[in-house]
């Protein structure tokens, strides 16, 4: 398999535009920079797609994505609204219109062979972003059927796949893992990705914390039946006591307490 990076540069070059699938409850968060540097680099249009937009406030949403409008076009979707397909088909067709077709790569006599056989169709378009943000489940919608494995579990798809999605739409999908950088782990953690490995869960629970803490206390109070304060370890442990994590000596379990508010924020019943 081609490294992971080459594989992104060959979905954004033989893209006429790119989606990058973004987390909505923390858009930036899940955006990867130096993707977004390739795009511009190359020179796509860059449609930046905002999944999951029911778990989150239309406040929040605004705010978030201020400053993303100045980068590139924006367009809020959820998986579990239907009409939302519709939506985003239009928004490719539009940008489109306005960038137009990407030029070819005009081969000369003597250049090496090609070993990837390119996408085919009126407009291609290249989908990227981080495991877990809904990527697959959007591919699915668009194509009207199961074409690519979904799973709570992070990486699940793995080298380029090829999404007819109408007659004049193919889609490229990239593999499922960005690679990991020193700091990612918190990341990975509040976006949804690599749940089973992450190593210390009170490190993802102490920043999801002080996320709720700053912009929907209310929330959280009301989901775990708690009052939440700037004492994050203090919250943990009422959460613990209150769902009964207890060890010998009668101390809260934190790892499986961190563990458990992990689950509940990247599966939407910890609404933001």
């Amino acid at each position: 398999m081609e490294a992971y990076w080459d594989l992104i540069g060959r979905i954004i070059k033989e893209s006429d535009l790119v989606l990058e699938v973004l987390d909505a409850r923390l858009v930036e968060l899940s955006r990867n920079n130096l993707v977004e540097e390739m795009v511009e680099e190359i020179g796509r249009p860059m449609l930046f797609v905002i999944n999951k937009s029911d778990l989150v406030s239309k406040k929040s949403l605004r705010e978030q994505v201020r400053e993303l409008k100045k980068k590139g076009d924006v367009i809020f979707v959820s998986s579990k609204r239907p009409k939302d397909v519709k939506v985003l088909l239009y928004a490719i067709k539009k940008i489109f219109k306005k960038h137009g077709k990407r030029e070819k790569t005009i081969r000369q006599v003597g250049d090496p062979k090609i070993k990837t056989r390119e996408a085919k169709a009126e407009i291609v378009v290249g989908v990227l972003g981080y495991p877990n943000v809904g990527k697959s489940s959007i591919i699915n919608a668009l194509a009207h059927k199961k074409k690519v494995k979904v799973s709570k579990k992070a990486g699940t798809t793995h080298g380029i796949h090829w999404v007819k999605v109408t007659n004049e739409i193919k889609l490229i999908d990239s593999p499922g893992v960005i690679p990991l950088v020193k700091g990612d782990e918190v990341r990975y953690g509040l976006i949804g990705a690599k749940t089973d490995k992450i190593k210390d869960p009170s490190i993802v629970a102490h920043a999801l914390i002080k996320l709720f803490l700053k912009n929907n206390p209310k929330n959280f109070n009301e989901f775990y039946g708690i009052e939440i304060n700037e004492d994050v370890d203090d919250v943990i442990e009422q959460i613990g006591k209150k769902k009964s994590y207890l060890l010998k000596g009668n101390n809260v379990d934190e790892f499986r307490t961190s563990s458990d508010i992990i689950r509940d924020w990247q599966s939407g019943r910890l609404k933001l």
